[in-house]
């Protein structure tokens, strides 16, 4: 792996998370450089000390839990937040997933055109642990890709088709919302490819 990227097996876990929850932010506008930052639920905290333990060598700290006021309720949740250094190798990762949205001026996260050349098993795993979720009514397992546009959720759909024989439907959940659904005859495909790569607690999102 070139010096401006992460190590193969990093790079392939972080391309599946910023599919998913993931997400390279500056510091500050001064900042040079972005880092990679999450921030996730009590219920996947196991998941968040994971990730935090494989990006360690790229952080000053270590995984914050921060007690977060609800509102309007006014009772208190855990999250887990992290933060990698701002580090150029960061700068990559930054341009393959952001574009700066004409009207707005805005970054916004997109999926990378080249996304079939990106895609591994691992990569696959992670995504589904960030935004998987197993439908135990109809066998199937859907990926929540909603803040993606319908175009970009079709080119991540033909992706994982094409790359593994593997067939992902594309689905409309919200308004202009859409989301990946891999079906019961692919399921057993789907757990042969990304079940080594997941964490035993996480693995219902695949329904084993």
């Amino acid at each position: 792996m070139e010096n401006n990227k992460l190590p193969q097996r990093l790079h392939e876990i972080l391309v599946g998370y910023l599919l998913g929850d993931g997400g390279i932010f500056y510091a500050s506008k001064k900042s040079g450089s972005p880092r990679f930052e999450f921030s996730m639920g009590q219920e996947r905290v196991e998941f968040a000390k994971h990730l935090a333990l494989l990006f360690k060598d790229y952080a000053s700290n270590g995984l914050k839990e921060v007690k977060v006021k609800a509102i309007p309720n006014g009772s208190f949740y855990t999250s887990y937040r992290f933060k990698t250094q701002s580090l150029e190798l960061f700068n990559y990762y930054r341009d393959l997933f952001y574009v700066t949205n004409q009207d707005t001026g805005r970054a916004v996260k997109v999926v990378p055109q080249n996304i079939a050349e990106l895609l591994t098993p691992i990569a696959i795993a992670y995504l589904i642990m960030a935004d998987g979720n197993y439908d135990r009514g109809r066998n199937r397992v859907r990926i929540y890709t909603n803040s993606f546009s319908k175009e970009e959720v079709t080119l991540l759909a033909t992706a994982i088709q094409l790359k593994f024989d593997i067939y992902v439907g594309v689905l409309a959940d919200k308004k202009n919302q859409y989301i990946l659904t891999i079906g019961a005859k692919e399921l057993p495909k789907l757990k042969r490819l990304v079940s080594q790569h997941m964490l035993p607690s996480m693995k219902y999102r695949i329904g084993s």
